[in-house]
């Protein structure tokens, strides 16, 4: 996932906005994570007690940390029931508004002034708005949440047997 969050920009995405969650949040999380898998993997071999103890103290900030980053990058509707914060996304609004690209203010102001050309005016725009090809979207299916709710249940699996690990060598 980490490896995919760079590939796809989300470094240079995150530097470049000032708000929301810095690098350091997914960075920090994903080698703390790493860390305490190490001390896990370390202890089963070694059968070391304070390696797995260390597991456990390092998997609980960086649980901390990945459960903040899915709770700031889960999408949710907006009160309004369009849009999504941060913008993307499958309740996210078009981009753009195809009627009022194709309006300028001295086109409506002219065309009111006159019914024929009112009349003329909507004809075309309804016109063009029906004939005006829909931009193929790349369908989100439900998969795309598989890797964020598997990593979720390794993770949890992975903090439990560091537990049972360590409260087994007392």
């Amino acid at each position: 996932m980490l490896g995919s969050w760079i590939t796809h920009g989300g470094l240079r995405e995150q530097r470049a906005r000032r708000e929301g969650m810095g690098p350091g949040v997914v960075i920090g999380h994903a080698s703390l994570a790493t860390t305490g898998l190490a001390l896990w993997a370390a202890y089963a071999i070694t059968r070391w007690p304070p390696l797995a103890w260390s597991a456990v103290l390092v998997l609980m900030p960086a649980i901390g940390l990945g459960l903040s980053t899915v709770t700031l990058w889960t999408p949710y509707p907006n009160p309004g029931g369009v849009g999504r914060v941060g913008g993307g996304g499958q309740f996210a609004a078009p981009a753009e508004d195809v009627l009022a690209s194709r309006l300028t203010d001295a086109t409506l102001t002219h065309a009111l002034t006159d019914a024929a050309l009112a009349s003329r005016l909507i004809e075309e725009v309804l016109a063009s708005a029906t004939a005006a090809p829909a931009r193929p979207r790349r369908p989100r299916g439900h998969a795309a949440a598989l890797i964020p709710a598997s990593h979720g249940v390794l993770a949890l699996t992975t903090f439990l047997l560091a537990v049972l690990a360590a409260v087994g060598t007392v």
